[in-house]
């Protein structure tokens, strides 16, 4: 057994005074084979000159390269003497302690002086971590939703001073093209999606109460489905835009439409099926302006008995005078309003610069309507083809109708916006069924077979001036007229700025107007929203009227047909025009009229049919306004 202890003591002793260095060193060789301690490593220090100068804390450490740490503190009394760390073959350091002073032993890191001078060197030091942010919890009832930071506008480059635009283009070069903004009802919401089996909410009451519209699996009989869920089979339809054949049904046993289709919901042999959906025409006439209507009803016939008054002049020469006076002062105070409202939607629009280029020649439109009253001099011989969606009910009324195709195609006292295109009129809505006063309406299955009939007789244009639910036969329909060419018109709804979406308007597939009045101030009934696209005037408009009358027509209705006449102005100088580029050169040349860019109320603003066509022909500047 080694003895390292009685050794170390020795050399703790002897080191202290210099008179015994060299015994102490002559001890510590001979017993360096009892002691863990390297006599190597201790022979520099034994031999290297110690003063009797007061040494308060010297500390030796051996390890395994064979180096002495030494740490000095002369004239620094009560200063702890530390305990070495232990070595690693097991030794301890072997501190030299005053005669008489005997501190504690504590924990103290040594302090490295380098051999060749006596310079202070701290022990190296590692760089403190940054703290860590705690987490911020907050205690919200609402849940946590990411939000991207918001976009920067794009910089106008146009408002920048001359001397920040970019450089003008070198001399020689290729000519940029035009960079074409996205179109304007891609950046709209989607309508939302429907599930197969489409069961109405409790409030909705725009449906028929007891007629559900089902698309059968392949190879599923109509009976075994009706039996299944007590139904009456009534008729089966294809539908060719659609792509799907449809059975209507009627709901028996004293139950609703929603009811049937609750259960329908989990019906493995039904691949699809809603309610007969009921939609309504969207115009709006007050009271008064019906009363000056009838006033004005004698527009037209005053005009047409002037050449027999002045056929009897020679019969009375005498009394001549006063009868051709009296018709002239008659006719000149109605005639002056009329004159004044047709002047204002047309001034608007600039129909008379766009008649210069175009003016819709053998562009067909289709008209999905009320019937029209092809008696009127405004719309006489002008409808090209008819169909009627409502073979069981009788005609009751066309008024709707009779203005609509007054607005796109009328020829005599009034001026439509397309008159040489040819009209095509689809009976689809009648006020038989709905209360009196009220707009007249048509159901989804009409407005199916309307289209279809539309689409085979070539129409390149639909004008849809009606509203209601969101429907997905119909969506499927118009997104096959699309497909095949077909450009849909649709009136935004007046269901005022708070209402939900409308459809068709609020649909993807077609374009949606907004009217406004004389001073492009938005109709105050007129729908709101991301899906509305431009804007045409549809207030106080003059429309023809069943019985050669003229009245004054408000809504959007007026104002999608106003745009469905400009869209077939364009085809006729650019056939292949599709729905996405007509309704982004519509936009691009439209008249901003609520904030700066597209807005919800207006789109992107009023309508510019002389702009829209120079656009349309590619000139290298439109028409100023």
């Amino acid at each position: 057994m080694k003895m390292r202890f009685p050794v170390s003591l020795v050399a703790s002793s002897a080191m202290v005074r210099s008179q015994f260095r060299r015994p102490a060193m002559i001890a510590l060789l001979a017993g360096s084979v009892l002691s863990p301690w390297s006599a190597a490593a201790l022979v520099p220090v034994l031999t290297s000159p110690i003063s009797d100068a007061l040494v308060e804390n010297v500390q030796f450490r051996d390890n395994q390269f064979g180096r002495i740490n030494r740490g000095t503190f002369p004239n620094r009394p009560n200063v702890p003497v530390g305990r070495p760390p232990r070595g690693p073959r097991g030794g301890w350091g072997v501190p030299i302690i005053i005669p008489g002073y005997f501190p504690p032993l504590r924990q103290h890191p040594p302090v490295v002086i380098d051999d060749d001078d006596d310079d202070y060197i701290p022990p190296p030091r590692r760089r403190p971590k940054p703290p860590r942010r705690p987490p911020v919890i907050e205690v919200d009832d609402e849940p946590a939703v990411r939000r991207r930071p918001p976009r920067q506008a794009a910089p106008n480059v146009a408002a920048r001073p001359p001397a920040q635009r970019a450089p003008a283009q070198r001399p020689g070069a290729a000519a940029r093209p035009p960079v074409s903004p996205p179109p304007v009802q891609a950046a709209g919401r989607q309508p939302p999606r429907l599930p197969p089996v489409h069961v109405p909410i409790v409030a909705e009451r725009r449906l028929v109460q007891d007629e559900v519209l089902v698309e059968l699996k392949q190879g599923v009989a109509a009976d075994v489905v009706a039996r299944r869920h007590n139904l009456m089979a009534l008729s089966t339809e294809r539908f060719t835009l659609a792509n799907v054949s449809i059975v209507r049904y009627r709901v028996e046993g004293n139950r609703s439409a929603r009811q049937a289709l609750a259960v329908m919901a989990g019906d493995t042999r039904i691949a699809s099926a809603q309610p007969n959906f009921i939609y309504a025409l969207q115009e709006d006439k007050k009271p008064e302006e019906q009363a000056s209507s009838s006033s004005a009803s004698p527009v037209a016939p005053v005009q047409a008995p002037s050449t027999p008054a002045v056929e009897s002049e020679p019969i009375k020469p005498a009394a001549a005078p006063e009868p051709v006076a009296a018709p002239v002062a008659i006719a000149a105070p109605v005639a002056a309003p009329v004159e004044r409202k047709e002047q204002y939607s047309l001034g608007k629009m600039r129909i008379d610069a766009a008649h210069q280029i175009s003016k819709g020649s053998k562009v067909r439109i289709a008209v999905i309507d009320t019937g029209v009253d092809d008696k009127h001099p405004e719309l006489e011989g002008v409808i090209s083809q008819r169909f009627d969606a409502l073979a069981d009910v009788p005609p009751d009324g066309d008024n709707h109708g009779t203005a609509i195709a007054g607005a796109i195609i009328a020829k005599a006292s009034l001026q439509g916006v397309s008159p040489a295109s040819e009209l095509l009129v689809a009976r689809a809505f009648s006020s038989a069924a709905a209360k009196p006063g009220s707009n007249a309406e048509g159901t989804t299955i009409h407005i199916l077979r309307s289209l279809d009939w539309a689409h085979a007789q070539g129409a390149r244009v639909v004008n849809l001036s009606f509203a209601g639910p969101q429907d997905r036969l119909l969506s499927r329909s118009l997104q096959g007229g699309t497909a095949k060419g077909m450009i849909a018109v649709a009136a935004a709804g007046n269901g005022g700025p708070k209402a939900q979406p409308l459809y068709p308007g609020a649909d993807p597939s077609v374009i949606a107007v907004t009217a406004t009045d004389a001073d492009d101030k938005i109709f105050a009934q007129a729908n709101t929203g991301s899906y509305v696209a431009v804007a045409a005037p549809g207030v106080d408009v003059i429309a023809a009227e069943p019985g050669k009358r003229y009245g004054f027509s408000s809504g959007t209705s007026v104002a999608a047909a106003h745009v469905s006449g400009l869209v077939a102005l364009m085809l006729e100088q650019k056939a292949d025009l599709d729905l996405n580029a007509v309704r982004m050169i519509l936009s691009e040349t439209a008249l901003d009229l609520g904030p700066k860019g597209r807005d919800p109320i207006f789109g992107a603003g009023r309508i510019d049919a002389a702009a829209a066509l120079a656009r349309t022909m590619k000139t290298d500047a439109a028409p100023k306004r």
